[in-house]
């Protein structure tokens, strides 16, 4: 998408500055202007909403937690929203262009309430493209997050059939995850989390046995200075969920008379092509 547009505004801000005001202190202005540029210039490394870091560590963990398969699944989501903003900005690029090229055909004709819209479309011109910039930015560094999951978790090509095959698991290790946090934070499991557990197959008294009995062995280690970090619990997540995945089976097969409660034929089972 091309978005760049060669237009002289000059001719409408004889003070060469993207701002017109009425101040008295010319000394105030003249800082303004000198200034505006390295700040604008500036401004441009940080055209996304997020840094690199936080997409990556925090925008495809939250809600998922540490699933290979969930955080494809958002990485999908995240570049189909970008997608979208990129086409939001064309359009309102050319429209932009359009109402700017009317108004320059003009040239000195313009008074000054044009004069300063003219200004203003060609700001709000600039902070399209940059955010455009920003979304293209994000869309490469999702697409390198993708790879490096696929990679890194021996995934080769993948479909909906293996996303529900991970489902169950996904859950129960959430489960788990939600219910350190609550005694961690509360002492106690919240109604939601024991229910969720629940759900999936995991008696809500076993679950908080587990965790207690986790949250003690980690106290253990701090009181003897043991260095741990995330990871620790990371691995006892992935414990209960290799321990406990089957539970939900059990549940399927006592609400719905099966265990795998998915339909093939409504899944999409067109693979993706390899590299």
């Amino acid at each position: 998408m091309c978005m760049e547009l060669q237009m002289d505004l000059t001719i409408l801000n004889k003070n060469k500055t993207d701002l017109i005001v009425n101040n008295k202190s010319s000394e105030l202005q003249a800082r303004v202007s000198a200034g505006l540029p390295a700040i604008y210039n500036q401004t441009r490394v940080f055209d996304r909403n997020n840094s690199q870091t936080t997409l990556t560590l925090s925008t495809l963990t939250m809600l998922n937690g540490q699933s290979p398969m969930r955080m494809m699944r958002q990485v999908m989501a995240e570049i189909e929203k970008r997608q979208s903003a990129l086409y939001e900005a064309q359009h309102n690029v050319a429209k932009m262009k359009s109402k700017l090229e009317k108004l320059l055909n003009r040239k000195d004709d313009l008074n000054n309430v044009e004069q300063a819209k003219a200004i203003k479309l060609q700001h709000n011109l600039t902070m399209t493209e940059n955010k455009a910039n920003g979304s293209l930015k994000d869309i490469a560094i999702l697409m390198d997050a993708y790879d490096s999951i696929k990679e890194n978790n021996d995934i080769d090509n993948w479909s909906e059939f293996e996303f529900e095959q991970e489902e169950k698991a996904h859950h129960v290790r959430r489960g788990f995850e939600l219910l350190y946090r609550n005694l961690v934070e509360y002492g106690r499991g919240k109604e939601a989390t024991l229910e969720y557990l629940q759900q999936y197959g995991v008696h809500v008294q076993i679950a908080i046995a587990e965790v207690t009995g986790y949250i003690k062995l980690v106290d253990s280690l701090v009181n003897r200075g043991t260095k741990i970090t995330s990871l620790h619990l990371e691995d006892f997540l992935d414990e209960m969920k290799d321990k406990y995945a089957n539970n939900a089976d059990e549940v399927s097969q006592r609400l719905f008379g099966t265990s795998d409660i998915t339909n093939k034929e409504y899944m999409t089972l067109i693979k993706a092509s390899k590299k």
